[in-house]
């Protein structure tokens, strides 16, 4: 009976005893996850038109409205609250001017940028308005148009 046991060792420890080469080789290396999270905002607006309009109707202030356009429509992926500026244009001088096409004549004018509520997480939207203010002289009959840039910091 000693002897079989004897031999069951024996068996065993050759079984766990195998060579080191007969195993795979190993390497390692090392591998990091990482992630950058920025804000984004997508916006879009129309522009404001405000139709055609006679030079007597400028002796008075003339306020664009929600129908001549002006909507900005936002979405966020910030939780910040958005702000809204404006550039200068492109016919600024002392203020913005819209500039006539074929008289280059100029009309001034002055946006009313909104204040934007803090982001909900949806798309929203904010009415910008322009105002031409009354004209003293009444301008020349042409079309006036200026382009701005809109800029939402977030």
């Amino acid at each position: 009976m000693r002897q079989s046991i004897f031999r069951g060792l024996v068996g065993m420890v050759a079984l766990f005893a195998v060579p080191a080469g007969a195993f795979a080789a190993q390497s390692t290396a090392n591998m990091n996850v990482s992630i950058n999270v920025t804000a984004a905002c997508s916006v879009a607006v129309t522009d404001v038109n405000f139709g055609s309009v006679s030079a007597a109707t400028l002796s008075a202030p003339l306020t664009s409205t929600a129908a001549m356009g002006g909507l900005l429509t936002y979405t966020c992926a910030s939780s910040n609250t958005p702000a809204l500026a404006a550039s200068q244009g492109q016919n600024y001088s002392t203020g913005n001017r819209m500039k006539g096409a074929s008289l280059g004549g100029f009309l001034p004018y002055s946006l009313n940028l909104p204040t934007l509520p803090p982001y909900t997480g949806a798309q929203q939207t904010a009415q910008i308005t322009a105002t031409i203010p009354a004209q003293g002289t009444l301008p020349s009959v042409d079309s006036y148009a200026d382009a701005v840039v809109l800029t939402l910091t977030y």
